[in-house]
C-alpha cells in the first residue's frame, strides 16, 4: 500500500508539472497558418517596449518610452540609456550608434562614448498620420515623416483645440487652387479656419510633412530625398538595395474625405513626387474612382509631375497595413516576399513577388505589434503586449509530424505515466507471487 501510495504522489506531481509547463507554452501560443513556417520566442521581458533593433553581432536594442536596454548575445541584459524626458519612437542602429526621435528630435546614442545628441531639431510632431521612420540607405539616414492630416486640410476632430489643430508643412515649393473646406472653409497646407487663394504660393520647409529627408551622417546636413508621401508607415530594403515601402492611403473622414482609397506597397525612388495629397495609387485624386457626394479637386496647381508612379501592390484595405521587413535571402518565403503586419486581422502576413498573399501567424487578442525586422536570415517581430520578440523560420527540415507543443508534453506524459503503471502492476503481481 504504501508502494501505491508513493507512486501515486509522484504520478500527481508529474502530471501537475506537465500542466504547469502546457500553461507556459499556451502563454504564447499561436497558429500558423502557412505550411512549412513555424515561430519562436527568441526573447522574453519586453512588454510595452515601443521599438527594437538588432546588430551585426546578434545582440538585440529594445526601446522603451524613456529608455533603451541591450540583450546580449549570451543573454545578459544593460541599460544603456534612461532620462525621463524623452519620448522614444523608433530605433535604429548603425556603425555601433543608435538612433531614434523623440518628440521634435532626431537623436544619436554612441554606445562606445555612450554619449547622447541631437541631430536634428524641429521635426513635425504633431499629427493624426504622422508616422516616423527611420532607415539606413547607402550610408545615409533617411526619415520619413507622415503627413499631420488625412488629405491636406486641417480638419476638427475634437482632438486638439481649434488653435492647435496641426497642419502639414509643404517640403516642395506649390502653387494653391484656392479650394477651401469645412465650416471654417480652411485651405491646403493652412492652420485650420485659414482659407486659400487661388494663386497663392506655399513656400518649401527644410523639414516638412509627408516626405523622405536624407541626412548625411557625416556632417548632419540634410536634404528631401522624395516628397508627395502621405506617410510610410513601414520600410526595408529588398536584396538589390530597392527601399520598398507601406504607404498609408486616405480615408473617408474630415472636411475633404476620401472614398475607396486603400494601402499600398510602393518602390521608393529618390528625387520622386509621389503625389499626395493629390493622387493615391498612382491616381489622380479627381478620379471617379474617389468620388463621394461629388469629384474630389485637386489643391496643388503646379503639380510637378501631371502622372505619378504607380505602386508595387494595392491592398484591398485602408488603414490596416504597417511594419515591413524583406527576406532578403528566401530562406522563410520566397526570395525578396514582404512580411508585414495586418491591424485588422490581427495577423502576420506576406507577399512576394509575383504579388500571391500570405496569412503567416495569427496574433493572440493582447498583441501589440511594434515592430518587424531582418536580421542574418532571420525575421523578428516585437509583440509589446505579449511582452516578447518571435523569430519566424522555415519548417523544411523533411518529413516530421507538424503538432502543437502542448500536444506533444501530453503524449509523452501519458506515455510515461502509463510505463510507470505497467511497471508497477508488474512489480506487485510478482511481489504477490513470493
Amino acid at each position: 500500500m504504501k508502494r501505491f501510495l508513493k507512486f501515486l504522489i509522484i504520478s500527481i506531481i508529474i502530471v501537475v508539472l506537465a500542466f504547469a509547463v502546457f500553461k507556459l507554452s499556451n502563454e504564447y501560443r499561436m497558429n500558423t497558418l502557412k505550411n512549412n513556417v513555424s515561430w519562436s520566442v527568441v526573447y522574453k521581458n519586453c512588454k510595452d517596449s515601443v521599438a527594437f533593433e538588432k546588430d551585426e553581432n546578434q545582440n538585440t536594442y529594445i526601446a522603451y518610452n524613456n529608455y533603451i536596454k541591450v540583450i546580449k548575445i549570451d543573454g545578459r541584459e544593460e541599460t544603456l540609456l534612461e532620462d525621463k524626458s524623452l519620448e522614444i519612437e523608433n530605433l535604429l542602429y548603425y556603425n555601433n550608434k543608435l538612433y531614434f526621435i523623440s518628440k521634435t528630435d532626431l537623436y544619436e546614442y554612441d554606445l562606445a562614448s555612450k554619449s547622447l545628441k541631437s541631430i536634428l531639431g524641429n521635426i513635425p510632431s504633431e499629427g493624426k498620420y504622422l508616422d516616423r521612420n527611420l532607415i539606413i540607405k547607402d550610408s545615409k539616414l533617411l526619415l520619413a515623416i507622415g503627413s499631420a492630416t488625412n488629405s491636406g486640410i486641417a480638419s476638427n476632430d475634437s482632438e486638439y483645440s481649434q488653435n492647435k489643430i496641426p497642419y502639414d508643412k509643404s517640403s516642395i515649393d506649390v502653387t494653391l487652387n484656392g479650394f477651401n473646406y469645412g465650416e471654417k472653409k480652411t485651405g491646403a497646407f493652412m492652420p485650420y479656419g485659414n482659407s486659400s487663394e487661388g494663386g497663392q504660393k506655399i513656400k518649401a520647409q527644410s523639414i516638412a510633412n509627408s516626405c523622405i529627408i536624407e541626412v548625411n551622417l557625416n556632417n548632419d546636413k540634410t536634404s528631401l530625398y522624395a516628397s508627395g508621401i502621405r506617410n510610410v508607415k513601414g520600410w526595408d530594403l529588398d536584396s538589390e538595395g530597392n527601399l520598398i515601402g507601406i504607404v498609408g492611403g486616405m480615408e473617408n473622414i474630415g472636411d475633404r474625405p476620401i472614398n475607396r482609397d486603400f494601402d499600398y506597397l510602393y518602390k521608393l525612388d529618390k528625387g520622386k513626387w509621389y503625389g499626395w495629397p493629390d493622387f493615391s495609387g498612382g491616381d489622380p485624386i479627381s478620379s471617379p474612382r474617389f468620388k463621394g457626394e461629388k469629384l474630389v479637386s485637386p489643391l496643388i496647381a503646379n503639380p510637378p509631375n501631371k502622372i505619378v508612379q504607380a505602386p508595387i501592390y494595392q491592398y484591398p484595405e485602408v488603414s490596416a497595413i504597417r511594419y515591413l521587413a524583406i527576406d532578403k535571402d528566401g530562406k522563410i518565403l520566397e526570395k525578396n516576399s514582404n512580411v508585414y503586419f495586418n491591424s485588422k486581422e490581427n495577423l502576420i502576413a506576406g507577399i512576394n513577388s509575383e504579388s500571391v498573399v500570405y496569412d503567416l501567424l495569427k496574433l493572440k487578442d493582447k498583441s501589440k505589434i511594434q515592430g518587424i525586422k531582418y536580421s542574418d536570415g532571420d525575421i523578428y517581430i516585437l509583440d509589446s503586449g505579449m511582452g516578447c520578440i518571435y523569430k519566424l523560420q522555415s519548417n523544411n527540415f523533411g518529413l516530421k509530424f507538424n503538432l502543437p507543443k502542448p500536444i506533444w508534453i501530453f503524449i509523452f506524459v501519458f506515455l510515461f505515466i502509463l510505463t510507470c503503471l505497467i511497471i508497477f502492476k508488474f512489480y506487485t503481481k510478482h511481489s504477490y507471487k513470493k
